[in-house]
């Protein structure tokens, strides 16, 4: 049970699910409640499984690939750096306005980025999950981490779905008004991302 404390409370700092879903309503805030409810569970399940395989087999992989822990941090915050500068220029509604128009297109494709990889699932998070999963000696012990995963994340899920209301308070403005603050947000935690990358890779 040791272990579990352990990889929950680490997972939760990490991941902090709380903070987290303070930037679900900015980016969900074109969506109807159904694909609201969509978006929450797909991103949960999503970083669930994300974080389960790449605790069970993410060292090898990174190892086979040549790929340092580091390196992954910094490409984590490159990408949500993407995200938070599309967010404080308003292209986030321009691509809402141009998939509107698109009869297939996907709408719960932020699901996938940027909530489930790299917020829910991020360089942090899967890096604390490898170190975790190695210092198990037992398959149980693996279990339990897996466990511990799946706990945060449905903390996760039911503070996002939480806060669709914040979608309906705010109104189209103060959404528009909270997408840039959030944004700003975003873009310095990919800057902290790739500091800690580079500071680990030199240092």
């Amino acid at each position: 049970m040791d272990i579990f404390l352990a990889a929950f409370i680490t997972l939760f700092v990490i991941i902090d699910p709380i903070g987290t879903s303070t930037v679900f309503p900015a980016l969900v805030r074109h969506h109807s409640p159904e694909q609201i409810r969509t978006i929450a569970i797909k991103a949960a399940l999503v970083s669930c499984i994300i974080l389960s395989l790449f605790g069970l087999g993410g060292g090898p992989l990174l190892a086979y690939l040549g790929i340092s822990i580091p390196a992954f941090r910094i490409a984590g915050g490159l990408l949500l750096f993407v995200t938070g500068f599309r967010m404080i220029m308003g292209f986030h509604d321009q691509d809402q306005i141009e998939s509107e128009k698109t009869v297939y297109s996907d709408k719960t494709d932020i699901a996938i980025f940027p909530l489930a990889i790299p917020l829910l699932a991020g360089p942090g998070s899967m890096t604390a999950v490898l170190l975790h999963m190695t210092t198990a000696q037992a398959w149980n012990d693996k279990v339990l981490i897996i466990v511990a995963i799946f706990a945060v994340e449905i903390i996760a899920l039911v503070s996002m779905l939480g806060a669709e209301k914040l979608v309906r308070f705010f109104g189209p403005t103060g959404s528009n008004l909270l997408a840039r603050l959030v944004g700003i947000l975003m873009a310095a935690m990919a800057v902290q991302f790739m500091i800690d990358g580079i500071k680990t890779l030199f240092l």
